[in-house]
């Protein structure tokens, strides 16, 4: 179980990076928003206080992603370490609820397509579009509502059933 345990984070990352680059056959405007899924996993594996993901596995997916799809090598990577940072740093706020949570979420993908924004602007040494980051962005966080809604329904109450009382009867 512990195996399955630390597995589990480390394969979502990977599935979610497989998926990414993938062609898909999106227009140039909107192929921001399909690497972005995977920073949606490492902040939610990095949250999750029972689970481990390690940085070499968040550095990998990048890398992997920076080689498959013939991108300047270290980008995603770096994107993903960053996306990494700002879940370790989310980690620490204390928020109760589910509008909270959202809200944090939303305001560290903003961060992390903001820093990818940045730094292609710096590789490119010129001020890219911003609205496929935006867009990206956007679709990200909606993504995240709909699994957060999706998880709530599935989720119970927290409370132990009630223990049956088995006895033979009269």
């Amino acid at each position: 179980m512990m195996l399955l345990r630390s597995l589990v984070p480390i394969t979502t990352v990977a599935v979610l990076t497989l998926v990414a680059i993938m062609p898909w056959g999106l227009p140039a405007e909107d192929r921001f928003v399909l690497p972005l899924f995977p920073v949606v996993a490492i902040y939610y594996w990095t949250l999750d206080r029972d689970t481990w993901l390690p940085e070499w596995a968040v550095f990998l997916a990048g890398l992997l992603l920076d080689v498959l799809t013939q991108g300047p090598l270290g980008y995603w990577a770096l994107i993903y370490l960053v996306a990494y940072v700002v879940a370790v740093m989310a980690s620490r706020a204390r928020v109760e609820t589910a509008t909270a949570r959202l809200a944090l979420f939303a305001g560290a993908v903003i961060a992390v397509a903001a820093f990818a924004w940045l730094a292609a602007s710096a590789y490119f040494l010129d001020l890219l579009d911003l609205g496929p980051y935006v867009r990206g962005a956007v679709v990200a966080v909606l993504a995240a509502c709909v699994i957060s809604l999706m998880a709530s329904a599935f989720r119970t109450t927290g409370k132990p059933a009630r223990p049956g009382r088995l006895t033979r009867g009269q």
